[in-house]
């Protein structure tokens, strides 16, 4: 990065290191505690934002946690559309694609990027507190919200689902007992044409209704550069219904049916360099000329696929939620949250990323997920909160991952060709957990906190790598490994050389999450806190390729003990300062890795750094110094370092060394982001406006390189440039805000970027960020 980029950075990275940490929530009472809101002004002070982050509403400046939220106004004037663009408005948050497209999410340098698809994340997501077990399920969640949360550090004493990284809540826009309707329209570059629109209002004097809907189309963007190609169209559907029954003021009960479905074409990956896999006689002579396709330029619309293949995606999901809540006493509230989500893939990959049909792969999969969550809280006088509960979950995920052709120069065995196999991995995951939280006011101004869950999980697998039922991969293991392996059929080699019909596996956990705080309140404008928090992260078994039914073996949990030392501060009725410290020590870290097979090559495997820390810093600050002006700075720096070796460290490219000091891959050192908005009245009935928004980041790598001679070589291939990205925004208003239209552009400057670097088999390849875009939007409400 230049030298220019990295003081842009600091300058929005540290615009006060001495303040502390974006505040969370005590715990919600419920759908009544966060009512439909008319969209907040721009200027208004984060401490202004009403969050549930601890299950009870309260501003964001009172909660001792660390937290970024905005309301759904700012996700629309930041132009976040999905979880992916949370990257724009919260530092310190990364995503990724794995190498077969599904999205991976990471806090402050925590995340598993696993392409497995019944892998448990190490950042949760939730909507309306309850759980969307799998990063996949997140894809419809930007749609008529209220606000979103975005919880740093552990979670897990509160939350039904453990995570070491953080945890995302989105709070839709509830239904109102007043008439409210709303639309959105969007037009842009590469024919994008995007429509959302919401109505809200009263059945009776106890029931009220909403309804949202959300399309999202465009043509093909993506081109290919050795022909004349097109891919990239987009064909999105979402919506949303929910109803608010409130019989008496004791009790209410909110049902809501979330579904999508999405069927555009998936991104391709663009070719970055050819390495095989294993070389020299054994080696698979594979007949394209693979080593000499040239790599895809710096262009984010170009990249090589071949054309013989399908490359729709076949994605949708639906889910039904019930939220009752029951005042027993006036001091005494009882909660129940149910939810059923079922969740379907078909993701089809050229993760070659040249124009060869040698490298196509289809991953094919099912998720079903019931949850409950049964709490009672309470007020012991003026000085006490308190809150027990208990939570049941039960997933079944199926994943069928097809690699056909496969024509890599490992996919030979005992001189037989291989030209595809079936991955199979279906996992039964039950989880059971119970928690409680104390608040005690020790005096006006000192509060201690603590909160403790016990979770068990059980999970049970069964899968195996399968011929096609051509027969060439049972030959194969037949002839090498004397097995009587029949075409179609499993073929999973046990550690005392016996041929397997199938894997049956288990993995058994529990754990004790906690956290402890102190929080100092010595004004209304001033808060300090000190955490201290245990958060774990579930155990997985992988889908990766290998004959050997030990490649199967799963991976433990990982924990982390978390410190943080935070405050907030409001200088002013519109200012806000926010910051915080963090140590991390972190146990047994989750990462996707390669082993070197004595019969393939380099092959992808499930790695257990056994001790590893993070150490950082972030701050925040919010303005709005007079009428119409507003800007904000947010910035975090993390440092992370490997501490000791697992067993056998292997680089992606099989070079085995040392894995001591390096840091922990896709994560920048620096993020930062930064707006500014100023409105202004034009006449008596209407006003302008203008903004800009800025992104960046610092460089970081894709992958723990072995401290080798052979790792300094390939540095370059798995190096991901920081950037930094400019959004721009002008419109103008009714004065009275029921009509806005807005001239947008996002990546003005048309910057090259990529989210990461992933080797399969023999490519490496990369996937791009979005090139330039503009557009206008007309909003109306009434």
């Amino acid at each position: 990065m230049s030298r220019f980029s990295t003081m842009l950075l600091s300058a929005i990275s540290l615009p006060t290191l001495a303040s502390a940490a974006i505040a969370a929530a005590p715990p919600s009472e419920g759908p009544a505690a966060t009512p439909d809101v008319a969209p907040s002004s721009a200027s208004d002070g984060i401490s202004d934002i009403i969050v549930t982050a601890q299950k009870r509403s309260d501003r964001l400046s009172e909660v001792p946690l660390s937290i970024n939220a905005a309301t759904g106004e700012q996700l629309r004037t930041a132009g976040i559309t999905g979880a992916a663009d949370l990257v724009k408005i919260v530092p310190g948050f990364t995503t990724v694609n794995t190498a077969f497209g599904n999205p991976v999410y990471f806090i402050r340098g925590i995340g598993f990027n696993d392409s497995t698809l019944g892998v448990s994340p190490a950042v949760s997501i939730y909507m309306d507190q309850q759980p969307l077990s799998f990063s996949p399920m997140s894809r419809g969640s930007v749609l008529d919200l209220e606000r979103v949360e975005v919880l740093k550090g552990p979670q897990g004493t509160l939350f039904g689902q453990n995570s070491t990284g953080g945890a995302i809540n989105f709070i839709a826009a509830k239904p109102t007992q007043t008439l409210k309707a709303g639309a959105d329209f969007t037009y842009g570059r590469f024919g994008q044409a995007d429509g959302e629109a919401y109505i809200s209002g009263p059945v009776s004097d106890m029931l009220a209704f909403r309804v949202a809907a959300r399309t999202e189309n465009r043509s093909d963007w993506q081109k290919g550069y050795l022909n004349n190609e097109r891919l990239g169209d987009k064909r999105f559907l979402n919506g949303r219904i929910s109803a608010f029954w409130t019989p008496s003021d004791r009790v209410s009960l909110l049902l809501t049916a979330n579904g999508w479905r999405d069927r555009s074409d998936a991104q391709q990956p663009q070719f970055v360099k050819y390495t095989p896999a294993r070389t020299g006689p054994t080696a698979r002579v594979v007949p394209f000329p693979v080593a000499t396709f040239p790599a895809a330029p710096h262009d984010a619309r170009l990249a090589a696929w071949p054309l013989d293949f399908n490359y729709r995606l076949d994605n949708w999901m639906y889910s039904f939620a019930g939220d009752f809540e029951f005042d027993l006493t006036e001091n005494i509230h009882l909660a129940s949250l149910t939810s059923y989500v079922k969740y379907h893939q078909s993701i089809p990959i050229n993760y070659g990323g040249t124009n060869f049909a040698n490298a196509f792969s289809l991953d094919v999969g099912d998720i079903s997920t019931f949850s409950q969550e049964l709490r009672i809280s309470g007020d012991v006088g003026s000085r006490i909160k308190w809150m027990l509960g208990g939570t049941y979950k039960r997933d079944h995920v199926h994943e069928i991952q097809y690699a056909s052709p496969l024509i890599t120069s490992s996919a030979i065995l005992a001189g037989r060709l291989i030209n595809g196999y079936i991955d199979t991995n279906d996992q039964r995951i039950k989880s059971r957990g119970v928690f409680g939280s104390v608040d005690f006011k020790l005096t006006d101004q000192l509060t201690l906190q603590g909160s403790m869950r016990y979770t068990k999980e059980d999970r049970r697998y069964i899968g195996c790598v399968s011929d096609t039922g051509a027969g060439d991969l049972a030959a194969a293991a037949n002839n090498a490994l004397r097995t009587n392996i029949a075409p179609g059929g499993c073929v999973a080699i046990s550690s005392s050389g016996q041929g397997l019909q199938i894997i049956n596996n288990s993995l058994d956990q529990d754990n004790v999450s906690y956290r402890a705080s102190l929080n100092w309140k010595p004004s209304s404008t001033m808060l300090v806190y000190a955490n201290v928090t245990k958060g774990y992260k579930s155990g997985s078994f992988p889908t990766i390729f290998g004959v050997f039914a030990t490649q199967k073996d799963p991976i433990g949990q990982e924990s982390v003990l978390a410190y943080e030392l935070g405050a907030k501060l409001r200088l002013a009725r519109k200012i806000d300062i926010t910051g915080a410290a963090f140590y991390y020590d972190y146990g047994d870290k989750q990462l996707l890795g390669a082993k070197k097979d004595l019969i393939f090559g380099v092959l992808p495997a499930l790695v257990s750094i056994p001790k590893s820390r993070v150490a950082g810093a972030e701050a925040s600050l919010s303005a709005g110094p007079f009428s119409g002006l507003s800007f904000a700075l947010n910035g975090t720096y993390v440092s992370t370092r490997v501490q000791r070796n697992p067993v056998q460290p292997t680089g992606p490219f099989g070079d085995a060394g040392n894995f001591v000091g390096e840091a922990f891959p896709l994560t920048p050192k620096w993020q930062g982001t930064a707006s500014v908005d100023y409105h202004f009245a034009l006449n008596e009935r209407l006003n302008g406006y203008g903004g800009a928004s800025v992104t960046g980041r610092t460089s970081t790598f894709n992958a723990l390189l072995a401290r080798t001679a052979a790792a300094a070589l390939n540095e370059a291939t798995y190096h991901v440039p920081g950037y930094i990205l400019l959004d721009l925004r002008v419109g103008i208003e009714a004065a009275d805000r029921l009509w806005s239209v807005e001239l947008w552009g996002r990546n003005v400057t048309d910057r090259y970027y990529t989210t990461g670097t992933k080797k399969v088999a023999d490519f490496v390849t990369s996937f791009a960020g979005m090139p330039a875009s503009y557009g206008v939007t007309a909003r109306f409400r009434m």
